[in-house]
Formats: C-alpha cells, sequence, structure tokens
C-alpha cells in the first residue's frame, strides 16, 4: 500500500525555496493537524543571488494562493508594476526605434483575432498599439490598476517589479509564522539514500539529520540533491546560447521624485543588451 506523503523537505532557501514551501504548505493547511509538515533547510553560510527582480504575471495567483496580503508585499519587498517590457533600438538601432511587450491579452480575445488584423493592416502602428491600450498607459506613467481595485485584481494586467533579496526574507516570514513551515538554519553535510536509491534524510552540520518523505532541491547551481547526490547531469547550452553572462548592479536614482516606469526597458547593445527595472528606491540595471 502506497503511503502518503507527510513530510516534505525543501534543501536550499531564496524566492524559489521560500515560494515552493510557501504553495506546499499553504495548499495542504487540513492536513498540519493529521501531521503533515514541510521544512527547509537552508544555509546560513550562502548568500541570496540577488537578481531576478523582474516576475511574471502568475506571481500574482501564487501569492494569493499563499495567504500573502499585496499591499504588505508592496511595502516590504520595495516592489512596482510591470506592465511588460520595452525594448529600445532592437529593430534598428535608431534612437527613436522601440516597441511594446505588454501584459494585456489583445482586446477582445477570444472573439476576433485584432492580431490578423494588424498584420493585414497598410498603417504603421506597433502591434501594441494596435491591440491593447496598455503601451499608452505606460508612456502616461499610470499604474494598471486604481487605489479602489481589490488586491491581486487588475484593469490592466500585470506582474512585479521587487527586491528579489527583500522578497525572500518576507516569504520566509510569512511562510514560517502564518502557513507553519519549520525553518532549519543548517549546512548539509551529507546526503543519505536509502536502499530504493531515494533520498532518505540529509545530515546537517548544525541540526543533525533531517528526514523526509519527498525531498525537493533548490540549490541553484551547486544542484546538492539531483546533481551531487543523484547523479542526475546538468545539460549545458552554450552552443546555442547567444548571451550566457550577465552582470547586474543597482543604481540609484538622479532625483528621489523621478517617475518609476511601470515597465522594463530593454536596450539592445553591440553584444547583449541592458536592461533596468524601476523600484520604489532605486533601480535594478544589468547587461
Amino acid at each position: 500500500m502506497v503511503q502518503p506523503v507527510q513530510h516534505i523537505v525543501i534543501v536550499g532557501g531564496g524566492t524559489a525555496g521560500w515560494l515552493t514551501a510557501g504553495v506546499i504548505a499553504a495548499r495542504h493547511q487540513g492536513r498540519r493537524p493529521h501531521g503533515f509538515t514541510v521544512t527547509l533547510v537552508e544555509s546560513p553560510n550562502v548568500p541570496i543571488i540577488g537578481v531576478g527582480e523582474g516576475t511574471w504575471p502568475t506571481l500574482r495567483a501564487t501569492l494569493k494562493t499563499m495567504g500573502v496580503s499585496e499591499t504588505a508585499f508592496f511595502r516590504e519587498c520595495d516592489a512596482s508594476f510591470k506592465q511588460g517590457a520595452r525594448f529600445n533600438r532592437w529593430t534598428t538601432g535608431a534612437a527613436e526605434d522601440g516597441y511594446y511587450h505588454p501584459l494585456m491579452l489583445p482586446q477582445s480575445f477570444g472573439q476576433v483575432n485584432l492580431a490578423s488584423h494588424w498584420l493585414a493592416g497598410e498603417g504603421d502602428a506597433s502591434f501594441c498599439d494596435a491591440v491593447t491600450p496598455q503601451g499608452r498607459i505606460c508612456d502616461a506613467g499610470l499604474a494598471p490598476k486604481t487605489i479602489a481595485t481589490p488586491e491581486y485584481e487588475a484593469l490592466a494586467n500585470y506582474a512585479y517589479h521587487l527586491d528579489a533579496g527583500k522578497f525572500a526574507d518576507f516569504l520566509r516570514r510569512h511562510c514560517c509564522e502564518q502557513l507553519g513551515v519549520r525553518h532549519v538554519l543548517a549546512d548539509v553535510e551529507e546526503v543519505l539514500l536509502a536502499e530504493s536509491g531515494d533520498i532518505r534524510a540529509v545530515r546537517t552540520a548544525q541540526a543533525g539529520e533531517v528526514t523526509g518523505d519527498l525531498f525537493v532541491d533548490c540549490t541553484g547551481f551547486r544542484s546538492l540533491l539531483l546533481g551531487e547526490a543523484m547523479g542526475v547531469p546538468f545539460r549545458p547550452l552554450n552552443d546555442v546560447l547567444f548571451c550566457d553572462t550577465a552582470l547586474a548592479i543597482q543604481v540609484p536614482y538622479d532625483d528621489p521624485e523621478a517617475p518609476i516606469a511601470s515597465h522594463t526597458i530593454s536596450t539592445a547593445q553591440s553584444s547583449g543588451w541592458i536592461w533596468d527595472i524601476g523600484l520604489p528606491t532605486r533601480r535594478g540595471v544589468g547587461q
């Protein structure tokens, strides 16, 4: 008889680890009185990689599932709206060259395909301007919702820009305080396998053995469980990647009252591109 999974262990923190813990714990709150547990093991000596400041609209549903207050999220994670991306100088390279990739679906999507009409047209309107108002909303510096719009609902589809380090810490507090996730600060020294070849426990330097029925690897490039313990090979794609290196920095605003762009700005260069993400207190820039 197959036994139900009762004890889930996530190895690795950061946004990946805490989002995983939060979604699992939130979906199984009713099983907690019956012994269901979620444990996250995180090294106190491995810093969080502070990139990935742009998100996708599906994160709204994820945070809502976890019971996160969107208002608290904005305040504590230095977050701003993301309504899409503007690609500057990607077509001709001229200073005025640019187009939007909006997060809104074309108007009347499902009833009429505006894309085909745009393709057949002879005008010079961009695809975004022809099928959605979102590019104009971004140009005007407007938000995708009003102050009265309920949390996670939208008048124009949106995602978030955020401070990845603050976001991970915010998720940790929410998971531990609201969802009952057990947090173990410890360095994993050894992964212990059962006779079946499955992982049965991890041995840590500070907290001894942590056992579980199911383990999730959120250790990033180290791939502690999948790569080192289970021997799952890493598949490099260097032969098809046009860019395989990035440099990210945090840049202060010249003017504290400067407007915050509600879209990612991506400017083409001779090699790669420069991204510019506006947060309430700074910009995240990189190439």
